[in-house]
């Protein structure tokens, strides 16, 4: 696995989070001293996880929270006493993968990590999906314009207009949205 960014002040919960996150194959575990320097490593070595204690007297923790989210997607355990919970929750609903509340067990702290960095995966591939599926949609409105115009211009039918872009594509070794993209720029500067 790769690293863990930790913003605990617990030194006891610290150094066994450390322990437990080694024994689980974290090849880095890093613990910087303030939420300021914790936003900048993270930042710089692309964890894969940010445990991260509250406390509601730390007001900079909820912003450092909300931009590792945006930068970088990162999941974020969130560790609290049980009476500040609903508080993060509040303001953590978007950022926040996991809130556990102290006294946290070691074996449910492992399992929030597990657990939120699969989610955190699945959202990435997520993205990229919706990512993929919209570029698909953008280039069949482009070949459909391209085509429309193909049927205006030469008088050929949908299938026509259509063999005669992929015969194009296919013979100029380009993609159906590049020639598209072609027909359309050439229909620009000849209308």
């Amino acid at each position: 696995m790769g690293k863990a960014v930790l913003y605990i002040r617990d030194e006891e919960l610290l150094r066994s989070l450390k322990k437990r996150l080694k024994d689980r194959g974290f090849a880095e575990i890093i613990a910087p001293g303030s939420p300021g320097e914790l936003l900048n490593e993270a930042l710089s070595s692309h964890p894969e996880v940010a445990v991260i204690e509250y406390r509601a007297a730390d007001q900079e923790i909820s912003s450092v929270a909300k931009r590792l989210w945006e930068k970088l997607s990162l999941p974020i355990i969130m560790i609290a006493e049980s009476t500040e919970v609903e508080e993060v929750q509040t303001w953590g609903e978007a950022t926040v993968s996991t809130i556990l509340a102290k006294p946290v067990r070691e074996d449910e702290l492992v399992a929030a990590v597990a657990l939120s960095i699969a989610a955190a995966r699945r959202v990435e591939r997520l993205k990229e999906e919706v990512t993929s599926l919209k570029e698909s949609i953008e280039s069949r409105k482009v070949i459909e314009k391209a085509k429309g115009r193909l049927m205006e211009r030469d008088k050929l039918s949908e299938a026509e207009a259509f063999r005669r872009m992929q015969r194009l594509a296919m013979d100029r070794r380009i993609s159906m949205r590049q020639l598209a993209d072609a027909i359309l720029l050439t229909e620009s500067i000849a209308g």
